[in-house]
Parts: C-alpha cells; sequence; structure tokens
C-alpha cells in the first residue's frame, strides 16, 4: 500500500534531514581539520622577515666527511629534505633544482649551493648518497647530500615547516619545502609543495644579486 506524505510527517522529515545535514557537515570538518602530510596543495612563497635559520646540525656527507651546516655560510643555499628511497616526489623535487640550477647564469651558480639532508639516516648512507648523486647528476662540489641524527632531523623539520612520518612499508610520507637561505644562514623565503617554483625562483635571483660576486 502507497504511503502518502502528509502535514504531520513534514517535522519528523525536517529533523531528519538536519541531522543528517549536522553529521555531514561534522565529517567535513573533521576531514578538513586534519593535518596535511604530503602534497595536497601548492602553498604560496613565504618570505620570511626574521633573522632565524635552521639548526646548526652535523652532518655526515656522501663523501663521508663530518661537517656542520654553518660550513656552507659564504653562500646562497637552497635546502630540503628527501630521502634516497623515496619513490615519487624526491626526485621530482631533485629535478625541480636542477631545473632552477640550468637557468642561472655562470657566474649565478658559483654563488648557489644545494643542502639535501636525508629523513631517513639509518639506510642513507654515505654510499647510497653518493649512488644517488651519481644517478641524479648532482655530484658537483655545490650539492650537498648528506645525513644527521634523527633527532637532528626532526629539528630541521620542524624548523623547515616539513611533516613526514614513517610508514610500515619502509617509505615516508612526507611534505616537501625548499628554504632559502642567505650567506649567512638567515632564512629568506620558504616554499612548501612547490609546482610552480617561479616565485621562489624569483627570490633565489634576488638573492643572488644581493650576495655579490664571489
Amino acid at each position: 500500500m502507497t504511503k502518502h506524505l502528509t502535514l504531520h510527517s513534514i517535522p519528523m522529515l525536517a529533523a531528519v534531514f538536519a541531522v543528517a545535514g549536522y553529521v555531514g557537515l561534522a565529517v567535513y570538518e573533521v576531514a578538513a581539520s586534519a593535518p596535511p602530510i604530503a602534497r595536497v596543495s601548492v602553498s604560496p612563497v613565504q618570505f620570511i622577515a626574521t633573522s632565524g635559520g635552521l639548526p646548526d646540525v652535523a652532518i655526515e656527507t656522501a663523501a663521508g666527511e663530518r661537517t656542520h651546516l654553518s660550513a656552507t655560510d659564504g653562500y646562497v643555499r637552497i635546502a630540503t629534505l628527501f630521502y634516497s628511497h623515496c619513490p615519487g616526489v624526491c626526485p621530482m623535487t631533485i629535478d625541480m633544482l636542477r631545473g632552477i640550477e640550468r637557468k642561472l647564469s655562470a657566474e649565478q651558480r658559483s654563488k648557489l649551493h644545494f643542502v639535501l639532508l636525508s629523513l631517513d639516516p639509518a639506510r642513507d648512507t654515505p654510499a647510497r648518497l653518493r649512488a644517488l648523486a651519481t644517478e641524479r647528476a648532482v655530484n658537483s662540489s655545490r650539492w650537498l647530500l648528506g645525513r644527521t641524527s634523527a633527532a637532528d632531523v626532526a629539528a630541521v623539520a620542524k624548523a623547515a615547516h616539513v611533516q613526514y612520518r614513517p610508514l610500515s612499508d619502509g617509505s615516508i610520507d612526507h611534505s616537501t619545502s625548499l628554504v632559502l637561505l642567505d650567506t649567512g644562514g638567515r632564512v629568506l623565503a620558504r616554499a612548501s609543495d612547490v609546482e610552480d617554483p617561479a616565485e621562489f625562483v624569483a627570490a633565489v635571483h634576488t638573492a643572488l644579486d644581493a650576495a655579490g660576486a664571489r
């Protein structure tokens, strides 16, 4: 038998729809408030107006040498976090950095260094980092691929606004951040989850012009 909608049933239906709408809104708000871990959107470049920098962590380089981040002072630097067995975003980040490098003049390149610190220091041995540097053609003296302690990785990631978490399959879910440092180690700009680096590249050029001749 077919049931017809009556005036008495309208308030009940309105209440049902109101509850459903509230639940849907609550689910949306929970999803929207969850912190992103990786590659969710393109964030604008942030130009930093403070004198802060990245922590001066101890680094073991791909050559097996011991150094500190401050040892690269005197050059404009682009710093980022990565790991050698990253299946996707890290190779793209390295390619992006190489693209930035290729568009510079010889004089500009002489004033710019790249610092790539591993998110997986246990597995990214100097030998593995050397192999990656050769594989990705980033084995010049202007590229520093290295590892630090797990505690220092966390400190650098916090300062660089990088979120990361190890996964059960051995990979690391992480966001991407390019940090532009001046010759004294001050953070000039930071770009997160970059797909179009034009604004960040402009900041690099400005920093290189300000650095003077080498």
